[in-house]
């Protein structure tokens, strides 16, 4: 038997970054495959659909995947909602990517915020940082939904910064919530990293207990003490964001939440022995 059954993949920093892929992701993908393992691919993004995204990938890393192996933000938050809300009316600010995860999940887009059940909130800004046309309008939309409809609030992820096309800063989600929170004094269910609720999703597709599977990420943050806190072992790659000198400035507390620490995906394979179960 496998000594784990099941491990999921944060994306950029372990199979990929920006849009060149990490040299080996796509055999050993490849090769857990062959032994049997399940695989699910995970990320914070918040404005595609699991089909767009399942493309660039494809494209990118050159792995096969299907939307079924995918969770994204947009699609673990659109699970969410869907489970929670008993009129299916929803009031969401983002890109068409999270409009189509909430549709087809079975929640029904309202125009007029106070209609709303949930307010869902994802990225209204475009790869410049700007706000989109179709968002502009929504500031005050989204408030209503919250004051006046009483809608419960839920975001795609808490991250308030990432760089542009150019490297420099431009806001995300968790700018857009902060300015609706300021507004209404009302805070968010984040279901994206580092909530563990995306690490809930992800498990349950996969279909294995939380000690069976092994969470792989680049950061400790948002991907390693989430996976821990559940119950899943952890693996750090030195690909993405954090770097060997950074491990010595972790507190103790965080250096128990970490596993493995590997160079790159190429070594997560050797946990995959075929050895019975302790």
């Amino acid at each position: 038997m496998l000594r784990y059954r099941g491990i999921i993949f944060d994306i950029d920093g372990v199979l990929k970054r920006g849009s060149q892929p990490i040299p080996g992701a796509a055999e050993t993908v490849n090769m857990l495959r062959g032994l049997g393992v399940r695989i699910i691919f995970l990320s914070n993004l918040s404005t595609k659909s699991r089909e767009e995204y399942v493309e660039i990938l494809r494209n990118r890393i050159g792995i096969d995947i299907s939307p079924e192996e995918l969770v994204l933000a947009t699609s673990a938050t659109a699970d969410y909602v869907a489970k929670h809300c008993k009129t299916k009316k929803v009031y969401y600010v983002g890109h068409k990517g999270l409009r189509r995860e909430l549709e087809k999940a079975g929640l029904i887009i309202v125009d007029d915020p106070e209609e709303a059940e949930f307010l869902v909130v994802g990225s209204p800004f475009d790869e410049r940082g700007y706000v989109t046309e179709e968002n502009r309008w929504k500031f005050t939309g989204a408030i209503r939904a919250l004051l006046l409809a009483k809608a419960k609030f839920v975001a795609v992820n808490p991250d308030k910064l990432f760089p542009g096309p150019d490297g420099k800063p431009i806001p995300g989600t968790g700018t857009f919530v902060g300015a609706i929170t300021a507004a209404t004094g009302v805070q968010p269910v984040f279901i994206g990293k580092p909530s563990i609720e995306i690490f809930k999703i992800a498990l349950e597709k996969l279909g294995v207990r939380p000690e069976e599977a092994v969470m792989v990420g680049d950061q400790v943050d948002i991907d390693i003490i989430p996976a821990k806190k559940l119950g899943m072992t952890t693996v750090l790659v030195l690909t993405g964001l954090t770097k060997k000198e950074d491990l010595e400035k972790l507190n103790v507390e965080k250096r128990r939440m970490i596993d493995y620490v590997f160079d790159s995906v190429r070594d997560v394979i050797k946990l995959f022995r075929r050895e019975p179960w302790d």
